[in-house]
């Protein structure tokens, strides 16, 4: 019964994040639609990011769905969320850096890859950064 629950699970795991995938091409084609007709590019930009970072989201679900059944402290990959979060969050809006006077690397702009999987990053990242640490304290493992 275990076992089957577990098949259940991810079936409907797999059907969620293909069923977003889905619905997030729409809203970028929309979105690209949008910007055409209205020639106003940054709240576009900030759509895309968006979609992104809500892919990566729901690939570290999983994660922390499995730590939300522990019995424990909850606690936060600092090093972690520095480290890989702070530069793919930055670059997952890096379309809106655009706006500004800085010049950046060409290669950037030629494909939608770069904020797209800078944007999954960091969705993943901070679904994947929390977690719920044991205490080492054997005075508060003992339940009365």
């Amino acid at each position: 019964m275990k076992r089957n629950s577990k098949i259940l699970t991810y079936i409907l795991y797999v059907v969620v994040l293909f069923g977003f995938l889905s619905a997030g091409s729409w809203a970028m084609f929309m979105i690209k639609v949008w910007v055409g007709r209205n020639y106003r590019p940054i709240p576009g930009y900030i759509g895309f990011s968006i979609i992104c970072i809500f892919l990566g989201v729901l690939l570290g679900l999983e994660h922390l769905v499995g730590e939300f059944r522990k019995d424990r402290n909850w606690s936060v990959n600092i090093v972690r969320l520095i480290i890989m979060g702070v530069p793919s969050g930055v670059f997952a809006f890096y379309l809106l850096l655009l706006t500004l006077p800085i010049r950046f690397p060409s290669f950037l702009f030629n494909t939608s890859l770069f904020y797209e999987f800078s944007g999954i990053v960091f969705g993943y990242t901070l679904m994947t950064s929390f977690y719920k640490k044991q205490d080492n304290n054997p005075l508060k493992l003992i339940r009365l």
